[in-house]
Order: structure tokens, then C-alpha cells, then sequence
């Protein structure tokens, strides 16, 4: 039966599988199944051409018979105006889709545990601002008040550990305190691929701390590239044996598409398979090896051990200084990933256990100690403990408050202790004009890999006399020419006052929060006047645009 309180859960939102956390009153993770019974939820959102709305499952088997009609890998596109193709003939953002899978899953959850407060919902670590944030709206469309963002590879650490220290004997009501870390390797590297992106990542644990040393990946590498090698290479044979190509009908491209990705996981635990398909009435068996498949891909593995390589160097590491290297997402149980790993590293990878549901277990501790901070224990005369939460609660501003769930004392006072220490994945810079170099380049503000959150301060002068608004291109990137970078947007300085001298100085202060959020403040020092300062975005949505999504999705049957 449903718990009556409202909890504050764990979700991690992939890109082709979903899942949701909660941690139990003696500080448990627990995942919850669908409506469907699964663990996971596949990331798939099917619109009919009646308008109505299928998520999950029965969404990703009519992929295959109406592949124009399925919106998949939609994490992919988070941050751009719009889903790289139409969905039932329609155009939709990226952050509408996701909304309707964080729906699902919370409206599946319900029926479990009652009523969901918040959410801590996960993101890659290498994602910029633009995909945070994004993110983040894609919860307030769906109505979920997300308290929090975490990345990836920190949440499967916080979860890992915690396994650590339980399966050593440790009491689960303990579980934020240093016994966690005690039992857990000081340095972990996280090597974490999932369906469409990738992340690796070092954390350092020492006691209640866990400390994120630094990050790297790609954003747009993961399972579904692999899959398209397979693809590719079947389409090839196909039109070699028959003349006709897959690829250029839908629905044959996405049959092929489900025959790869099946065959991909077939080799992780064989040699050989074969894949099977059809396409104008013709029908090819085609036999592969382990050995051909890791030839296809073998600059894509290549690519991961850059990633891996950079970020030691990044951190000033060896390998000798990593006394545990987690393997997370379900394409790191391919068997070049451990090979490769193992010969660069002269380690034994350790892969994470159920890695489909670390992820939403670690976000789900983080959740909880979220709440838990909010939390007071009073020790009443008789030496019991009441517990009196002030936590947030969930839904729109509107909405009734929902009670919270309790925890038991002892796991409060734990996770008190507990701090997590995460690093920002881009560097932030802004465009100037440099008069020494007499061009346009990045003036680096925060670099990456730097401790959140972090304030840092750059003063600009003003062109003209008498300008009133200052526009400052905002750049994630590393490099000093701005055609390296991504422009996140522009930071508008009006209000300035009147009169102002050319030159007259405007200190510019950029904040990254502990979310990887970008925060802009200006304060012109003439007359020490601060004036309104903002990002404004390529992308995204203007609150009230979000406030009608967020209506239209309610009304929705997911």
C-alpha cells in the first residue's frame, strides 16, 4: 500500500532508459517498478495520430512499425530549440518530451509510495548550462519540483559507497556517516557510458566527504553510436547482396536499428550472432563476430581512452593513485571497454552493481539528505526523538503542501554529516576583443574542473559615452578562439545610469552553483550603482511559455 507522505526521490533521466529511487525510513535506496512492473523505463514517448500519449515500453515496440510517430535518444537534443525530427507529425522541444517521461515515472511511483514532494533528478557531468537548464525545465513542465541536479557519475559513487559499507556489515541507518567512506576506496574513477552519452570522472571519498577532483567525456557519445556502426555496416552487406538499402525507408532503418542493438548485447556475452531482417520483401542473415564488431568500433573505444587519458592529466594523477575504477551504464558491460581499461590502467574494472539503477539510487540518497538537512530532531524529556521537517514541499506554487516522509532519527543526524564537492565540466568564458592580439577571443572567467561553487569577477568598460546596456557573449570552452566554444547565451547589462563617460568601468561577477547553474551579477563602480544583469538564451523557455507546457502536459494521459 502507498505511504500517505510525500517523498523527495532519486531520478535518473537517460537517454534510453529512465528510473526512480527512494530511500526507505531506515535509509535503504529502493528502486520502484512502473506501471509495467520493470525496474527501468524505456525513454521512449509514441504519439498517436489521435494526439494520445504512450511512454515506456509499448512506445519503443511501435518504434519499429511506426518510427515517425516515436520520439527515442531524446536526451540528445537537450538544450536545442527543438527534437532533431517531427513526432506524429508535430514538432515538439526536447524538454516537452522529457517531461512526459519524468510523467510516467512519477505518476507510476505514486502508486507505490504516494505522493512525490521533489525530485533529485541526474544529468551528465559534461553537461553545459544550456542542458542543466533544460533539464530543469523539463521537470517544471511535468509539474515535478526539482530540488536539485546532480551528474551522474557522483550519484553512482554516493550509491556505490553505500553498497560498500552494507554488504561489509555496516547498519544502514549509518550510512552518511565516515563509516560509508571507511569501507569505500579513497579514489574511484567512474567510467560511466551510457546509451547517448558518456562521462568519467575522479572522486575522492574521505570520511562524509565526497569530493569530485575532475570531470570529462562527450556529450554525444554512448550505446546508440555503437548501434549505428552495426547499422551501417548491415545496410552495406544488404545493399551489396540485394541493391536496395534499408536506410532509405523508416520503418526498415528502425527494424535494422533493434536487430543491431540486440546484437551489440548478444556479443558482450558471445563471440557470434547473426542479424536478421527484411526490407522490400527481401531478407538477410548475416553472421557477425565479437572481433568484426570491435573493429567497427574500435575509434569510438579510442576516443573513451582520450577522455580517460586527459582527465588524469587534468587531475595530476596516475594510475597508481586510483584504488578503484567503477565501470557505469550499460554499454560499459561491453568487453572492449574492460580491455581497454585494464590495459591502460593494469586495473580490474569493478562494474557497478544493477548499473541501470545506480545511477537513480545515488540520486535518491542525495534526496534524501537534501531533506534530511531541512530536518530538526528534538530530543524530548523522555529521551525519545521527534523529527520536524521544513523541507520543500513538491508541485506548483498553487498546489496544497504536501506532508513529508520521515526518516528515523539516527539517519537524520547522520546525513548532516554528509558533504558531496562537485567540480564544474566546461570552462566559462566571455567574447571580448583583445587589443593586443586586435581579435575577437575567449577571455576565460572560471576554468574547468573548478571546485563549486565557485564567484569569480571580470570588469569590462563601456564603449561609448552615455551607453546604457553592455552585451556580453557568455562561452563554455576551452579554447581561446571563440569558434572552439559554445555560446550559452548573452549577458545583458542594462539600466546602466545616464551620462556615463566611455570606459566607465562595469565589474561583471559569474557564479557557478553546486547544480553547474550559471549566475550573473553587475555593479557599474562610478557610482557603484548594480545594475539588472542576465543570460539570455538561444534556448529555453520564458516562464509563462513553461506555465502553458506544464498545463498541456497535465491534461495529458501518460
Amino acid at each position: 500500500m502507498a505511504d500517505t507522505a510525500g517523498r523527495i526521490v532519486g531520478i535518473d533521466l537517460g537517454t534510453t532508459f529512465s528510473a526512480l529511487a527512494y530511500i526507505d525510513a531506515r535509509g535503504r535506496p529502493v528502486s520502484v517498478p512502473n506501471e509495467e512492473g520493470e525496474l527501468v523505463t524505456p525513454s521512449a514517448v509514441l504519439v498517436r495520430p489521435d494526439r494520445t500519449i504512450q511512454v515506456g515500453s509499448q512506445a519503443l515496440l511501435a518504434a519499429e512499425d511506426q518510427p515517425q510517430n516515436v520520439a527515442t535518444n531524446v536526451k540528445r537534443d537537450m538544450g536545442e530549440k527543438f527534437y532533431h525530427r517531427l513526432v506524429g507529425g508535430r514538432q515538439f522541444s526536447p524538454e516537452a518530451l522529457s517531461a512526459l517521461v519524468l510523467k510516467k515515472l512519477v505518476k507510476d511511483a505514486a502508486r507505490e509510495i504516494g505522493d512525490v514532494a521533489g525530485a533529485v533528478v541526474t544529468v551528465p557531468a559534461y553537461f553545459g548550462d544550456r542542458r542543466r537548464r533544460a533539464t530543469e525545465d523539463a521537470g517544471r513542465i511535468a509539474s515535478l519540483n526539482v530540488v536539485d541536479i546532480i551528474n551522474e557519475p557522483t550519484a553512482a559513487a554516493l550509491a556505490n559507497a553505500f553498497r560498500c559499507y552494507v554488504e561489509r556489515g555496516g547498519e544502514t541507518t549509518r550510512f552518511e556517516t565516515a563509516g560509508i567512506a571507511a569501507t569505500a576506496p579513497s579514489t574511484t574513477l567512474i567510467f560511466d557510458l551510457g546509451g547517448g552519452t558518456f562521462d568519467v570522472t575522479i572522486i575522492r571519498i574521505a570520511g562524509p566527504e565526497f569530493e569530485v577532483v575532475a570531470t570529462g567525456g562527450e556529450v554525444r557519445l554512448g550505446g546508440v553510436d555503437f548501434d549505428a556502426r552495426l547499422l551501417d555496416f548491415f545496410c552495406e552487406q544488404f545493399v551489396r547482396r540485394f541493391g536496395v538499402d534499408p536506410r532509405d525507408n523508416e520503418e526498415s532503418r528502425a527494424r535494422v536499428r533493434h536487430v543491431c542493438e540486440h546484437a551489440k548485447i548478444a556479443l558482450s556475452s558471445r563471440e557470434q550472432t547473426v542479424m536478421i531482417c527484411d526490407h522490400l520483401g527481401q531478407t538477410l542473415h548475416l553472421p557477425i563476430t565479437r572481433r568484426q564488431f570491435e573493429d567497427l568500433t574500435a575509434d569510438l573505444i579510442t576516443r573513451t581512452q582520450i577522455s580517460t587519458d586527459m582527465l588524469l592529466q587534468d587531475a595530476l594523477l596516475t594510475w597508481g593513485k586510483i584504488d578503484d575504477l567503477l565501470l557505469v551504464g550499460g554499454s560499459a558491460q561491453m568487453p572492449a571497454v574492460r580491455q581497454m581499461l585494464e590495459r591502460i590502467s593494469g586495473m580490474k574494472p569493478n562494474m557497478a552493481i544493477a548499473p541501470d539503477q545506480i545511477v537513480a539510487h545515488g540520486a535518491a540518497i542525495h534526496a534524501a539528505i537534501i531533506q534530511m538537512k531541512d530536518t530538526a530532531v528534538t530530543t524530548l524529556p523522555d529521551g525519545a526523538r521527534r523529527i520536524d521537517s521544513d523541507a520543500a514541499s513538491g508541485g506548483p506554487a498553487d498546489d496544497e503542501p504536501i506532508e513529508l516522509f520521515k526518516f528515523e532519527p539516527s539517519v537524520v543526524e547522520a546525513a548532516r554529516q554528509v558533504k558531496l564537492a562537485d567540480v564544474n565540466a566546461h570552462s566559462l568564458g566571455v567574447i571580448v576583443r583583445s587589443s593586443r592580439e586586435d581579435r575577437i577571443v575567449n577571455s576565460m572567467i572560471i576554468p574547468r574542473n573548478t571546485p563549486l561553487p565557485v564567484t569569480r569577477t571580470k570588469i569590462f568598460g563601456t564603449e561609448a559615452a552615455n551607453q546604457r546596456v553592455v552585451r556580453i557573449p557568455v562561452v563554455e570552452g576551452e579554447t581561446r578562439d571563440p569558434r572552439g566554444c559554445t555560446q550559452i547565451g548573452e549577458c545583458m547589462i542594462q539600466e546602466l545610469p545616464p551620462g556615463l563617460p566611455q570606459g566607465s568601468p562595469v565589474e561583471v561577477t559569474f557564479r557557478y552553483d553546486t547544480s553547474g547553474r550559471v549566475h550573473i551579477r553587475a555593479v557599474e563602480t562610478m557610482y557603484n550603482t548594480e545594475a539588472s544583469a542576465d543570460i539570455k538564451r538561444d534556448s529555453g523557455f520564458a516562464p509563462a511559455d513553461l506555465d502553458a507546457l506544464a498545463d498541456a502536459v497535465r491534461e495529458l494521459d501518460v
